[in-house]
């Protein structure tokens, strides 16, 4: 791990020191920083999604001696979240950024995901996997001390690769981040940062109640009785789910996740979907939870859903089926949604993450949607009024109820 210069924004004010390394773990604090955001903001994941040596990846941890109890004259300056007094640095934030002119991925290249932008190399802050990123940030920091750090990482990314001349993106953040780490930079004098409007994801918060709460809490009731019909019909198939992890069934799982994949337009094969799971055990297999179902005569795995945990939160990463084999028993509500929650409810976990993607089948199952944002410097913005294709297709792909909250939730931008 390298230690760069220090990033002072004004010379008034102690510095931000900033180190530099090829891995998270080689910060001891990275963890620590990213336990209260995404999964896919933590080492394992992050270093899971490297394997694929696509990209060059640079984890940077900003480090200050100045206390979080420091008075509004002295806040200019990024502070580590739990002191200074002492003169010992402490943590203050953390950023992942990617360098990846061949990036593989069309959903992390911005003219891919933005037809208006011209092609051009920037840096991708937050991760490049995953659909869901955020800001590692100590607690108890001003926006302008947040910022100060934030600048000083960004500032250190892009000396790290003058080749982006500056520029970057930082996609898949919620609003509330998008408008946290919007806000931070603009009160350090670090921007100007674009806010565009990217995707949504789905979640759920688990009720006190667990499942039967869920269902009764559905907004309309067409939802309940449907979903009462698809416990229903599966628990009338036989069909059992069986709670793993993942190591010991990737060569089950994998012909499973292509079968999917397959369905959907991807040109993944079984293989190549068995080694991408057998990677992900090898970094995530302690937090993974797989949910299996399987048949009452032959006990076969006709189809499964892999998950994450992460604090107190389940991710929901990929489902798998053997279409051939299924008897129509809403087999992927069960192992998608249901069980899942069930899962959070018995564990004490707070939240289940479904993920973007599928918006209809999961609002209909009470799944809230957020909109999700990607932050720019460098790149040109649209002109204010241009129509935005992009909002307007994730309209059309909600069911009426959840569309009406989307657009009141995207008129005004990120929180």
């Amino acid at each position: 791990m390298s230690a760069m210069a220090p990033h002072p924004h004004t010379a008034t004010h102690a510095p931000v020191t900033v180190h530099a390394a090829d891995s998270p773990r080689a910060h001891r604090e990275w963890d620590l920083l990213a336990a209260p955001t995404s999964f896919y903001c933590g080492a394992p994941w992050l270093e899971f999604s490297d394997t694929d040596h696509v990209a060059e990846a640079r984890y940077l941890v900003a480090e200050s001696t100045e206390s979080t109890e420091s008075t509004e004259s002295t806040e200019v300056t990024a502070s580590a979240g739990s002191g200074g007094a002492d003169g010992t640095a402490r943590p203050v934030a953390g950023l992942v950024a990617h360098w990846s002119p061949r990036e593989n991925n069309e959903r992390y290249v911005p003219e891919r995901v933005f037809p208006d932008l011209d092609r051009a190399d920037v840096l991708t802050l937050g991760g490049r996997r995953g659909y869901l990123s955020g800001p590692l940030a100590a607690p108890g920091l001003t926006p302008a001390r947040r910022g100060a750090a934030f600048g000083a990482l960004i500032d250190a990314a892009a000396a790290w690769r003058p080749a982006a001349q500056g520029r970057w993106w930082w996609p898949y953040l919620t609003g509330e981040d998008a408008g946290t780490v919007r806000t931070a930079l603009s009160a350090a004098g670090h921007g100007p940062v674009a806010a565009r409007l990217i995707g949504a994801d789905c979640s759920i918060a688990v009720p006190e109640g667990g499942l039967d709460a869920h269902i009764a809490a559905l907004t309309a009731k067409q939802r309940r009785t449907n979903a009462r019909r698809e416990l229903r019909a599966f628990t009338e198939s036989g069909l059992r789910i069986v709670r793993a992890t993942l190591a010991e069934h990737v060569d089950t799982l994998g012909p499973l996740l292509a079968n999917v994949q397959q369905r959907y337009g991807h040109d993944h094969s079984a293989g190549q979907m068995t080694s991408l799971l057998r990677r992900q055990a090898g970094h995530l297999q302690d937090s993974s939870v797989v949910f299996l179902c399987r048949t009452p005569d032959d006990d076969r795995t006709i189809g499964f859903c892999l998950a994450y945990r992460h604090g107190r939160s389940l991710a929901v990463r990929v489902v798998g089926f053997d279409y051939d084999r299924l008897p129509g028993a809403a087999e992927y509500a069960q192992l998608a949604v249901y069980e899942p929650l069930r899962y959070c409810h018995e564990s004490g976990l707070d939240r289940l993450e479904l993920g973007m993607e599928s918006f209809e089948a999961k609002c209909r199952r009470g799944a809230a949607l957020r909109p999700l944002w990607a932050l720019s410097h460098g790149l040109p913005a649209p002109a204010p009024g241009t129509p935005d294709a992009r909002r307007d297709a994730l309209l059309a792909a909600l069911p009426a109820y959840e569309a009406e909250l989307f657009r009141t939730a995207t008129e005004a931008g990120p929180a």
